[in-house]
């Protein structure tokens, strides 16, 4: 049984979502501010968290950068800001998928239900998984462990979002091979919204800036994306 965090200041959206999810078969806890899910945090890690973004005692944005320097659980941000903007900056700040309100307890159920296919998965793969795989690109090095879920570029460990993790991975798994916006979509992200290809930009970018200073992943322009390290035997 999966266990949800809902952080959202509104009773009746907490306590509805809250209704739906376990009735799904989801073990879920609510809070109604940041604070209270700091304290439950450092007691109990959970499968994914809805975070509100407008919060009586902060911003759900600011507070999954704190969230990230400690975890990678993921975060769906849920919001009645619509803006692309605001939900580019969602996912700049380490979140995994943006609901904007009003939203149908179904659509979340779903988005929650794939993001965690992709969890699962990951987590399969890496149990299966070989040695860490070293790459080239030059003179910088990467290591990417998936028994252990680590990353390493040219030393320094990286800290990734469950997002990130998902596209690096499923791009070095095919080297110098174009992979279309598309894809990377259903395979890493799981479904298809309006502005769907800025979002993986975004996700792209972020990871760019995770790998330092090689130039890991190349653009294929107007299509998607290209891993260029060789892999070291």
């Amino acid at each position: 049984m999966s266990l949800v965090y809902i952080v959202e200041d509104n009773d009746l959206i907490r306590n509805g979502v809250a209704e739906y999810f376990q009735i799904n078969g989801y073990e879920v806890s609510g809070f109604p501010d940041i604070q209270s899910i700091r304290e439950a945090l450092a007691h109990r890690l959970p499968d994914i968290i809805l975070l509100d973004v407008m919060l009586p005692d902060g911003n759900g944005f600011i507070f999954a950068r704190e969230i990230r320097e400690s975890w990678d659980v993921p975060i769906l941000f849920l919001t009645a800001r619509e803006d692309e903007s605001d939900r580019i900056m969602g996912f700049e700040v380490g979140g995994d998928d943006y609901v904007v309100k009003p939203f149908s307890n179904k659509e979340l159920l779903l988005r929650v239900a794939a993001l965690l296919r992709r969890v699962t998965a990951s987590d399969t793969k890496e149990e299966e998984a070989e040695d860490p795989r070293v790459y080239a690109l030059g003179e910088h090095r990467l290591i990417i462990d998936l028994r252990a879920r680590k990353v390493s570029a040219d030393g320094e460990e990286r800290n990734l979002t469950a997002t990130e993790w998902n596209i690096l991975t499923f791009l070095a798994e095919r080297p110098e091979q174009a992979v279309s916006r598309d894809t990377l979509l259903g395979e890493c992200l799981g479904y298809l919204y309006s502005g769907s290809e800025r979002t993986v930009d975004t996700h792209i970018a972020n990871l760019r800036s995770q790998l330092g200073g090689g130039d890991w992943i190349e653009t294929v322009r107007s299509f998607g994306y290209r891993f260029a390290g060789l892999r070291k035997a």
